[in-house]
């Protein structure tokens, strides 16, 4: 399969800059990332959260290019690159998703629950970006990050405003996209993604199991599944040579 352009969806409250320790891997294949409405330096929008909409809006970020795309999202921008093949069959020429927040019915949103609450809680307004990589560097969900990708949130997850450094994605806004998550109702379509897709997942994540991973896949005609020993749901962030090395796999004729 070849194709000319990888394009990269990032996962929720992060943003395009995560992506790059991927596509510099990529041996010099074009890529391109976005920011997701409310995340980086995209525009807002207006609640309650639709991730229907943010599936369009990657459309829409992706409408000027002609060449076939291996689109290539974790978390949330697996889930809505998925939907958007399903919004305009055929836009890419493979998929690998890693981890997408899709959940059976029953389909509603979640106004209490633990994601949200903890966004609601995110430490904000640092006095130097020093200081931003102290209190995050090792600890938490970054604890096996690799330190290019740290740097690369640090540098494009947060904008200084009057001397301190403020989170790109308002807590707030995290806090509403998580809410949304159980409602779009994308696991009884997931038949018509008619593409490859490959569903990749960490070994140690606590959000998915081994047998959701291969349920989900299973429900797709064209897709197979990797489960990465040692890996949590961020993957893409601790383990950046691996995800180019798949991505590379697609691109081979």
């Amino acid at each position: 399969m070849t194709t000319e352009l990888v394009a990269f969806a990032h996962a929720t409250g992060f943003c395009k800059e995560v992506w790059g320790p991927v596509g510099e891997r990529l041996g010099g294949t074009p890529y391109l990332a976005w920011d997701a409405p409310g995340h980086g330096d995209a525009e807002g929008f207006d609640p309650p959260a639709d991730w229907w909409k943010f599936a369009q809006h990657a459309l829409e970020a992706l409408e000027l290019l002609d060449a076939p795309l291996i689109g290539v999202g974790h978390s949330m921008g697996g889930a809505t690159l998925l939907m958007a093949e399903v919004l305009r069959p055929g836009r890419f020429s493979a998929l690998i998703v890693v981890e997408p927040i899709i959940f059976p019915p029953p389909y509603r949103r979640m106004e209490h629950m633990p994601l949200a609450d903890r966004a609601l809680r995110r430490r904000d307004g640092f006095t130097s970006v020093q200081a931003i990589a102290d209190s995050y560097r090792g600890r938490g969900p970054f604890a096996r990050w690799e330190p290019s990708v740290f740097d690369a949130y640090v540098a494009g997850g947060f904008v200084e405003r009057e001397g301190r450094w403020w989170l790109k994605c308002r807590p707030e806004v995290e806090a509403e996209v998580y809410r949304a998550a159980t409602a779009h109702g994308f696991y009884d379509r997931l038949d018509e993604v008619d593409c490859p897709v490959l569903v990749m997942a960490g070994e140690q994540s606590t959000t998915y199991t081994t047998a959701y991973v291969a349920e989900l896949a299973d429900r797709m005609p064209h897709a197979r599944y990797e489960v990465v020993e040692g890996a949590t749901h961020f993957l893409p962030m601790e383990r950046p040579g691996l995800i180019a090395e798949r991505i590379t796999r697609f691109l081979e004729p």
